[in-house]
């Protein structure tokens, strides 16, 4: 400590609080619609039986489609059986440490070729093999940014591997709320800094954000988008 220093240096401050940042209201919008090249190179092209991928969203949840190969599998072969569509429905249920966790609310497998009986549809009813397959394929390909938590079928989506990308606000972002609409996901955040880096650093054909004004109610914000 410089000798100037120590002669402004005033005891009493060791008993003060510390002082308090303030922060702000935004509403970060992650537009889905534009991530599909991302997608494709951080998680499709990491699975050689993932054929596709694509992730939309409306009235508060999740859509997570596409196609997954299945000529691996024996019995796939003996019943002619090359590819099969899967659709798994997510709903965003709470955020801690900005992680959301979201709850695997329906799943479904079937054929991608039309047949009299469908019998990928049926097998998908009662053994969740295949739930369990192409979850796995999905999420061991992007496993700093998916996982599955300690209760059965949740996911948990960790949004601190992007906040940490950039030095500027890394811990500075407490995420507060997840809303998906629109074909778009909408994150409630509260923040010390700017967060206009995030754009900046993703691009906007990737993020929006809007400042929320300190006398708008943001639950009514959450009301209008479920």
């Amino acid at each position: 400590m410089l000798l100037t220093d120590l002669f402004r240096f005033n005891p009493l401050n060791l008993f003060l609080p510390p002082k308090v940042v303030p922060k702000s209201n935004y509403k970060v919008t992650l537009i889905l619609g534009n991530l599909k090249q991302v997608i494709k190179t951080e998680i499709i092209d990491e699975d050689p039986d993932l054929q596709s991928l694509d992730v939309t969203s409306t009235k508060g949840e999740i859509f997570l489609t596409g196609v997954y190969k299945m000529g691996w599998l024996w019995i796939a072969r003996f019943l002619k059986i090359e590819t099969i569509n899967y659709r798994v429905r997510l709903k965003p249920v709470s955020v801690k440490d900005n992680k959301a966790h979201l709850k695997i609310v329906g799943y479904r497998v079937w054929d991608t070729k039309p047949r009299r009986f469908d019998f990928v549809r049926w097998f998908g009813k009662v053994e969740p093999f295949h739930k369990k397959k192409v979850l796995e394929s999905i999420l061991t390909s992007a496993p700093h940014l998916l996982s599955l938590t300690g209760l059965q079928w949740e996911i948990l989506f960790n949004m601190n591997y992007f906040l940490n990308l950039i030095p500027s606000i890394a811990g500075k972002i407490e995420i507060q709320y997840i809303i998906a609409d629109d074909n778009e996901v909408y994150i409630f955040v509260k923040s010390s800094t700017i967060l206009k880096p995030l754009v900046d650093f993703f691009g906007p054909e990737y993020i929006k954000i809007d400042y929320i004004e300190e006398d708008k109610d943001v639950t009514m914000l959450l009301w209008d988008k479920q």
